[in-house]
């Protein structure tokens, strides 16, 4: 007779990491008794072995404070299902289609990307009717939500089936194409230090959201933040979603407010200072200057906004009405 040996139960307890364990060890009782057609193992032994495998601080607290209740449960069923009454939420399901659907490329690397979606979609092989994720609603995330360069490069290719191609084929193509871009320098990763670009909600205890375009600094400064300057693919991206130039946000961004480009207010928690800072230009005449005229013209001091070449570069395209920018 073969060992029959659970998995452990160790990293954080979220929704995804319960349910795979639960899965497995569900499939490890399954394959045992194939293996021992002859024997079997009562109910209260296996969750007795599954429960010592529960060595997460949190798991492992709970099941030293439960185990003498639930050893008397009939089945495995029953006691997966406490498991999951205890420490799954009950709206775990739209929690992870929320997942999903925010994640963003952003500035990031595509295989950060890909890797980010096809996790969230794993969190929801589970979920039942209405909730999983086929493979074209996959695919669509894939190519609408990543990088707007790299979209637009795929999408131009003379070849591209997109209607009959897998998943891992859309993935090794966008993968191909990221890479030349970013060895052409069209695009570029973020700098050291800036945020992570995939969108996540919090209550998904994943990574912090942006958009699909370059971003400020994630750490807060007391001193004005210089950015780099942007590439004209960034430029271009940031104008196709009436982004702004100045601090990088847009109207996706969360907390994002209508504004013009020669008023946005930057974020001080970041470091950004606001565009409407202002500057004091003088014009002085030279002595005895204004006595030269009846009318005695004296020196003038002017106060102007701060002008940034990088920012101001207007095209023959900008609307007085945009809200958001001017380009």
């Amino acid at each position: 007779m073969s060992k029959i040996d659970f998995p452990k139960l160790t990293t954080e307890l979220t929704s995804p990491i319960i349910h795979v364990w639960l899965g497995c060890c569900k499939d490890t009782v399954e394959a045992w008794q194939a293996m021992n057609p002859n024997k079997s193992l009562a109910a209260r032994m296996i969750i007795t072995l599954a429960g010592l495998r529960m060595e997460e601080p949190t798991a492992a607290t709970w099941w030293n404070e439960n185990r003498d209740e639930v050893k008397k449960l009939a089945s495995w069923d029953e006691f997966a299902q406490k498991v999951k009454d205890h420490f799954v939420p009950s709206n775990w399901r739209m929690t992870g289609l929320a997942a999903f659907y925010a994640i963003h490329q952003g500035p990031s690397h595509f295989a950060d990307f890909a890797k980010a979606l096809q996790q969230a979609r794993n969190s929801l092989a589970s979920a039942g009717a209405g909730f999983t994720i086929s493979d074209s609603m996959l695919k669509n995330h894939l190519l609408f939500h990543a990088h707007p360069i790299l979209r637009l490069h795929v999408t131009g290719q003379q070849v591209f089936p997109y209607a009959s191609m897998k998943v891992d084929a859309l993935i090794a193509n966008m993968s191909s194409v990221w890479d030349s871009l970013l060895a052409e320098k069209v695009v570029r990763l973020p700098v050291p230090g800036m945020p992570s670009p995939l969108t996540i909600p919090p209550a998904a205890t994943v990574a912090s959201p942006s958009s699909s375009l370059p971003t400020p600094p994630a750490s807060a400064s007391s001193t004005p933040s210089q950015l780099p300057p942007l590439m004209h693919a960034e430029r271009e991206a940031l104008r196709a979603v009436n982004g702004c130039f100045h601090c990088r946000k847009t109207p996706q961004t969360p907390g994002w407010v209508k504004y013009r480009s020669d008023t946005c207010p930057g974020d001080a928690a970041l470091g950004i200072p606001p565009r409407n800072l202002l500057s004091v230009v003088a014009a002085v005449g030279p002595v005895g200057f204004s006595a030269d005229y009846k009318e005695g013209y004296a020196p003038v001091a002017a106060v102007m906004p701060v002008y940034d070449n990088e920012e101001d570069s207007f095209s023959s395209a900008t609307d007085d009405s945009d809200l958001s920018q001017r380009n």
